[in-house]
């Protein structure tokens, strides 16, 4: 009586614990499941599972690869449970049945629910995938367009040495007509100059031209005045006269 006591004793021990951990071990996956899953009941409740599948499923829980190893997993689970339930390891009470109506309940809803995850899961997959490769096709576009306008200037080093050429050209040019402007000042200065010195000579050279003529008439006209040159003058008149008279009889 005292090992039937203590043996529920214990069962009451380890049925919070077990079923901490069960609920523990599965509060992750449902709390992953999305909010559009939780507020669609109808539509799970509506949608029936072939039973094959659900079969399958069952199956599936136990571990083992073939049909064989699975088939071993169940009994030897029936075979522990029979036998801990004979020896008043563990009793088959209400609280056992409410544990397992809330399991099978986690479980029909895991299943109801795993098909609208994956399909959600997959959908933000694809859509992750999508903004990546979007995002990869962007970046290869400006890429590729960064490389052709730098192949655009593969050609500045010929383009840069022609300019610096034509640079040189036109400051040599620029200094030859600096040059020929100073030549050009040059010349137009002496040929003022000489202009001006042309035209002070011509100044001078009239200037006694005009002295001298006036000397010459002076004199002249002092010349005449005298009386000796007057009769001088008449005299030479009257021969010449004559010359011509005698000429002109012969």
């Amino acid at each position: 009586m005292s090992f039937s006591r203590a043996s529920m004793m214990a069962a009451r021990v380890w049925r919070p614990a077990l079923a901490g951990n069960v609920f523990a071990r599965n509060l992750p996956a449902i709390a992953s499941f999305p909010g559009h899953i939780m507020q669609q009941p109808r539509t799970m409740a509506t949608s029936r599972r072939d039973p094959k599948e659900t079969a399958s499923a069952l199956i599936n829980i136990f571990p083992g690869e073939g049909m064989a190893a699975k088939s071993g997993s169940i009994l030897f689970t029936a075979a522990v449970a029979a036998y801990m339930v004979s020896k008043e390891i563990y009793i088959v009470d209400a609280e056992f049945y409410e544990m397992l109506a809330i399991f099978g309940a986690y479980y029909i809803w895991y299943l109801g629910g795993r098909d609208g995850a994956i399909e959600y899961f997959n959908e933000r997959k694809a859509t992750m995938k999508k903004v990546l490769e979007t995002a990869r096709q962007d970046h290869k576009a400006v890429v590729q367009e960064r490389i052709e306008h730098i192949s655009k200037l593969s050609d500045v080093v010929d383009i840069t040495k022609g300019l610096y050429d034509m640079a040189k050209d036109i400051a040599k040019l620029e200094a030859e007509a600096y040059e020929l402007k100073q030549r050009v000042a040059f010349s137009n200065d002496v040929k003022s100059m000489l202009d001006q010195w042309v035209r002070y000579e011509a100044s001078v050279r009239e200037a006694q031209q005009r002295k001298l003529v006036e000397a010459v008439l002076s004199k002249i006209k002092t010349s005449l005045d005298d009386p000796k040159v007057q009769q001088t003058i008449l005299n030479q008149c009257l021969s010449d006269v004559e010359n011509l008279a005698s000429t002109a009889r012969a």
